[in-house]
């Protein structure tokens, strides 16, 4: 009898840690999933994210974004202001396909190459096909991106981007080029704010195959005004 009752006791003990283990198997498992989803969800809220994309005053390719796993975009920053991230720019046919293509910024969660996470934004075009241009920062407005020219011939127009970092008034002026399906800087110069004119448009200027100048207005470590064309070479 003593026996059957030790039997009983130690294959009680043995269901009993195999079932804890299952348990806690199950919670840890499950904390994963949550923790990973917390993490998201702070930026796009799942809440936020259904009333955006069933509002039909959104535009198509800003919920698309809102579709694409491999976009984190700050659902509180766009409800929060629906009119900026309605306003659309018309660039004309960059990609010479007989289409015109047109472009709006979304608040994106941008990080950075040292896993840092950062408040961004991106240029998004209406042909799904031309990739966002990213940008560190949330201050990034459509008028920021304008159309330059084909410096390189490849039947693909380079085009002018202000950069702002939201304070100073040193932003920068930067020429960006298509390439493999990435948007790279080809050339930079700083934008004093001070001195406003010309038109960031009026500073850009295509010399010859290859070869663009960019205007540098500025007084930045010195009494005197610098006015000053630089050359660029595309490689």
């Amino acid at each position: 009898m003593r026996q059957a009752f030790s039997i009983s006791i130690l294959l009680l003990l043995l269901v009993s840690y195999s079932c804890k283990n299952i348990s806690d198997n199950g919670i840890t498992d499950k904390t994963e999933i949550v923790e990973f989803n917390s993490w998201r969800d702070h930026w796009e809220n799942p809440t936020q994210k259904v009333e955006l994309l069933s509002n039909s005053k959104i535009h198509k390719r800003i919920k698309e974004c809102l579709n694409d796993t491999s976009i984190v975009v700050l659902t509180s920053i766009l409800i929060d202001d629906l009119e900026r991230y309605s306003k659309i720019k018309s660039l004309g046919d960059i990609n010479n396909d007989g289409i015109n293509d047109s472009i709006l910024v979304i608040p994106e969660l941008f990080v950075t190459k040292n896993n840092s996470v950062e408040d961004g934004a991106s240029i998004i075009f209406t042909d799904e096909k031309i990739p966002r241009i990213r940008v560190d920062s949330p201050c990034l407005e459509t008028s920021y991106i304008f159309p330059v020219s084909d410096i390189n011939n490849d039947g693909i127009t380079e085009l002018g981007k202000y950069y702002s970092s939201c304070s100073s008034r040193f932003k920068g002026l930067e020429l960006i080029s298509l390439y493999q399906k990435e948007w790279n800087i080809k050339g930079q110069v700083t934008f004093d704010i001070f001195f406003e004119e010309p038109k960031k448009e009026e500073r850009i200027e295509k010399i010859e195959l290859n070869k663009f100048r960019m205007r540098e207005i500025t007084s930045e470590n010195t009494d005197k005004t610098i006015d000053t064309w630089k050359t660029f070479e595309m490689k």
